[in-house]
């Protein structure tokens, strides 16, 4: 098992001789929900609305302690905390590397007072309370998966290489390869009977062509001299297709489907995994 690391914008706060995290508080915590269900007049009960998730939040206890340098170096190490941490003009991306050999990483800001508590000269605690304003943390590196191209539709996906992910996924790239008319992603994640959001492209992709819905840009392109028009895409979700996290045991899935497909129609899904913690 590797030793669990954690760095801020490249700098490592577990250096392990003068500074070290000692616990992370809220770190298993998910963030709070957003949302409320509706009161309908003369109707028993509330109509249920769909729900998101608010920003996320966690604390650092760390400690500094002298080694050769004496008290002198745990005055410096806190130094270069404050020019580590202390940056308010911008988001600080926080990197945590697990004892599994995962790589996370967030958007954080620190908005507390950092005050540290000295422990005679033996060294200092203190506690950095982080805000993860876009809620969730992603994995460092990309996955991807794809359907085998041919006909008939619908071509039915699990995401595998997301089995992990906790968190709702909206960062991801839908990239669809012709030909294929009116072609319709959906998310089957819940299963049969509890389709999730989806998109539609009204339009035609020939062969040889291929259209990227990405949703973390909220872009549209099109290769193979597909000049694809933005007009034509609907969605039923807050983004182009916001993708649940698998149930336990089983990985997210998508449909594609549509009409007039052939040997090259084909999806791929490809983009960073989430997680609540």
């Amino acid at each position: 098992m590797a030793r669990e690391r954690w760095l801020v914008d490249g700098y490592e706060l577990t250096e392990g001789l003068v500074r070290n995290v000692e616990y992370r508080t809220g770190l298993n915590s998910t963030p709070t929900v957003i949302g409320s269900n509706a009161a309908v007049p003369n109707r028993i009960g509330e109509l249920w609305r769909p729900k998101h998730h608010g920003p996320g939040k966690f604390t650092l206890a760390l400690w500094l302690a002298p080694s050769a340098g004496g008290w002198g170096e745990v005055e410096r190490a806190w130094e270069d905390l404050l020019r580590a941490l202390a940056r308010p003009h911008r988001l600080l991306a926080f990197e945590r590397h697990t004892v599994a050999g995962q790589i996370r990483r967030c958007q954080g800001e620190v908005l507390s007072a950092l005050a540290p508590t000295p422990l005679g000269q033996s060294g200092m605690r203190i506690g950095v309370e982080v805000t993860v304003p876009a809620g969730y943390w992603e994995s460092a590196d990309t996955s991807s998966a794809s359907t085998a191209p041919g006909a008939p539709l619908p071509h039915n996906l699990d995401l595998t290489p997301f089995t992990d992910a906790t968190a709702s996924m909206e960062q991801l790239a839908y990239r669809i390869t012709g030909p294929v008319t009116e072609p319709t992603v959906t998310d089957t994640t819940d299963g049969a009977g509890r389709d999730g959001d989806s998109f539609t492209y009204t339009g035609q992709i020939g062969p040889g062509q291929a259209l990227t819905v990405d949703s973390a840009t909220w872009q549209l392109t099109g290769s193979g001299g597909l000049v694809p028009d933005p007009a034509r895409l609907a969605n039923s979700g807050p983004a182009f297709l916001r993708l649940a996290p698998g149930r336990p045991g089983r990985p997210p899935s998508v449909r594609l489907s549509g009409t007039n497909a052939g040997t090259g129609t084909q999806l791929t899904v490809t983009g960073r995994r989430a997680y609540l913690t």
